[in-house]
């Protein structure tokens, strides 16, 4: 029985970070928010899914979907102050969905993709 583009794609992630078998996946979740993939673990996430499933990097723009490494407490109190660099640290979210989706068609195309 062939394995699913999903049920690879699950075992891919779940090996990369590090996830139980009881953690339940779903296509909804977000890397970032609720799988608290973030900064380097998150950079190098995406290059061992785009090397192990070929996708193309097309127009995959990391700081679009991930928030950079460190704490900076200037720019937390800079949030008080500035709408700009509040929406300047608002992250598109990036879904198994998306993932998935992406193994699909080869490339990634952010709008294919958000849609």
């Amino acid at each position: 029985m062939p394995i699913s583009v999903w049920e690879d794609l699950e075992s891919f992630v779940r090996m990369e970070a590090g996830l139980s078998q009881r953690k339940t996946l779903t296509r909804e979740l977000d890397l970032e928010n609720d799988l608290d993939l973030t900064g380097d673990d998150a950079d190098d996430f995406m290059g061992k899914f785009f090397e192990k499933f070929e996708v193309k990097h097309g127009d995959f723009d990391f700081d679009r979907y991930f928030c950079g490494e460190g704490f900076n407490p200037f720019v937390v109190l800079g949030f008080i102050f500035s709408a700009k660099l509040r929406r300047k640290y608002d992250k598109e979210p990036l879904t198994l969905g998306m993932l998935e989706k992406a193994i699909e068609i080869g490339v990634w195309d952010s709008r294919v993709l958000a849609g």
